[in-house]
This record gives structure tokens, C-alpha cells and sequence, in this order.
């Protein structure tokens, strides 16, 4: 943590600069969905400042565990941002949110997890990266 320029706050939630974990006892620890990867490009992925959600576009033939792809909304010192993960492995503005709040926008989305996040990061570096070491 520290070494990706992190740090910690211990109050009722351990909090990572942004990322909240809940306190807990071991039993709800040992329950709790675990952070499978620590790929430095995935971290890299979802380093950023501020408070930040992130929602899967759904749809048919794109469950949540298998979306389309992923936006964040990235709140920091009262400025929204709005951002998709591009197919060149960053975050690009988008106008998504904006626009599906506007009806304008007929592909769905829902809410997701960071752990979520870093599932399909990771899933779409592995496929991209993996597919470029094999072509000349």
C-alpha cells in the first residue's frame, strides 16, 4: 500500500485514501469477497483520487459478471468526472452517466463492486496483453 504512495486512516472504517473497508470481527472477515489480484497493471487501473463508484454495462448477452464494459464516476474537491475503460487499457471521459441520465443512452448499467472493477480490468489486459505477445 504504502509503496503505491498510500496511506491508511483507522476510525470506525479502515480507510485507504478513498477505499473503505469496514471494520469487522474474523468471521465476517473470513466471509468477506476477496481482492484476487494484485497485477500491477490492474492496481494501476484503479488508482485514482477521490471518491469513486463503478457500474458495468449490462445488457442482453452481457450479465454484470460479463459486461461490456465499466465507468467510474470519480468524485475529488467537488468535481464529478466520468470515465470508461478503453480497449488501450485506460480510463477515457465519457459521457455516458450524463447521457443515460438524459435518456439518451438505451444501453443499461449497474452498480459494481472495486473488486468487480478489477475483475474485468483485469480479464481485458489479460486478453489484450496476452493477444499482443502472440501476434509479431
Amino acid at each position: 500500500m504504502y509503496e503505491r504512495g498510500g496511506g491508511c486512516y483507522l476510525e470506525e472504517h479502515l480507510d485507504l485514501n478513498g477505499v473503505m473497508i469496514r471494520l469487522g470481527n474474523v468471521e465476517s472477515n473470513a466471509s468477506a469477497t476477496p481482492f484476487l489480484t494484485l497485477a500491477a497493471a490492474t492496481l494501476d487501473a484503479l488508482d485514482a483520487e477521490g471518491q469513486i463508484t463503478y457500474y458495468a454495462k449490462v445488457g442482453e448477452g452481457c450479465p454484470r459478471h460479463n459486461p461490456r464494459g465499466i465507468i467510474r464516476r470519480r468524485i475529488d474537491e467537488g468535481q464529478t468526472y466520468d470515465d470508461a475503460f478503453a480497449r488501450h487499457l485506460r480510463w477515457e471521459p465519457t459521457e455516458y452517466l450524463r447521457l443515460y441520465d438524459l435518456a439518451h443512452n438505451e444501453v443499461d448499467h449497474v452498480k459494481i463492486t472495486e473488486i468487480e472493477a478489477a475483475a474485468f480490468i483485469e480479464s481485458v489486459t489479460t486478453k489484450i496483453l496476452g493477444s499482443s505477445a502472440v501476434t509479431p
